[in-house]
C-alpha cells in the first residue's frame, strides 16, 4: 500500500497575515473513527449531519451528510477551509447575489482562500455557530433545500427549504 503525506508548513495570506492551517491530507478516505486534527472543527447541524462537499473532499455543493465523509474545517483569516482529506485545500464560497435572490448557494472550490466575493465566515457565540456576511447581502441563517446548503437572505424560509443551525462540533470523533 502506497501512502503519501503532504506536510503543510504555512500559507501566506492576503494583507500580510500568516497562518498555519492544521491538518495533513490523508491517503485514504477517512472513517468515523478518524480523530479530529488539531485546530480543526467538525461542523455539525442541528439534525445530526455534518458539513461536507458533494461528492466528498472535492469541489462541489456544500451539503449535510454522514460522519464518515465529514469535512474538517478551520477559519483561516475569514475563509472556511477544509485542509484535511484533499490534495488541495477546499474553501467555502457563497454564490454571487442576483436581483431578487432569496437564497445563495454555499459551495466548495479548490484553492487556498475564499475570494472576497465569496464573503466572510466566522464563529459566533459560545456554541461557535457558523456565520457568514458580505456587504451586498443580509444573512438571516442557513437553510437546506434538498441536501444543498444555502445562505438565507429573507426573514422567512423559502418554500421547499428547511432552516438549519450549523456549528462547531469539537469532539475527538465525528459522531
Amino acid at each position: 500500500m502506497k501512502i503519501s503525506a503532504i506536510v503543510i508548513t504555512g500559507v501566506s495570506l492576503a494583507r500580510g497575515a500568516f497562518s498555519v492551517p492544521a491538518g495533513t491530507p490523508t491517503a485514504a478516505a477517512p472513517q468515523a473513527t478518524e480523530s479530529l486534527g488539531w485546530g480543526q472543527h467538525w461542523i455539525k447541524s442541528s439534525t445530526g449531519l455534518f458539513l461536507q462537499a458533494a461528492p466528498p473532499w472535492t469541489p462541489g455543493d456544500a451539503v449535510l451528510g454522514p460522519a464518515t465523509s465529514a469535512g474538517e474545517f478551520n477559519i483561516v483569516t475569514t475563509s472556511l477551509v477544509d485542509t484535511v482529506h484533499t490534495p488541495n485545500f477546499l474553501y467555502a464560497t457563497v454564490a454571487p447575489k442576483t436581483t431578487g435572490a432569496a437564497k445563495l448557494k454555499l459551495s466548495f472550490a479548490s484553492g487556498d482562500l475564499t475570494p472576497a466575493s465569496g464573503g466572510v465566515f466566522a464563529w459566533s457565540g459560545s456554541s461557535k455557530a457558523l456565520t457568514w456576511s458580505r456587504a451586498d447581502s443580509t444573512f438571516t441563517g442557513w437553510i437546506t433545500c434538498g441536501r444543498v446548503i444555502y445562505a438565507n437572505l429573507d426573514p422567512a424560509v423559502p418554500s421547499g427549504c428547511t432552516s438549519v443551525d450549523i456549528a462547531s462540533h469539537q469532539s475527538k470523533f465525528a459522531s
